[in-house]
């Protein structure tokens, strides 16, 4: 249960065109994305991928704006 609120956080935090972004660095398709940040069932390693690329583009992202 703590994992679905940690990938609804990320999703939250997301600057526009995040999932996007995700799905470039990733290789993923937007709608495998999507299905991640929904809770539905994805392997193991997706979801890795998918986790860590959206908490480097949240932590860029707040770099560029608050630095």
């Amino acid at each position: 249960m703590q994992n679905n609120k940690k990938i609804t956080n990320l999703k939250n935090n997301l600057p526009l065109g995040g999932m996007i972004e995700i799905a470039k660095r990733t290789g993923l398709t937007s709608r495998t994305i999507d299905n991640i940040f929904k809770g539905k069932k994805c392997r193991m390693n997706n979801k890795m991928k998918v986790i860590t690329e959206a908490e480097k583009i949240i932590s860029e992202y707040k770099t560029v704006t608050e630095g």
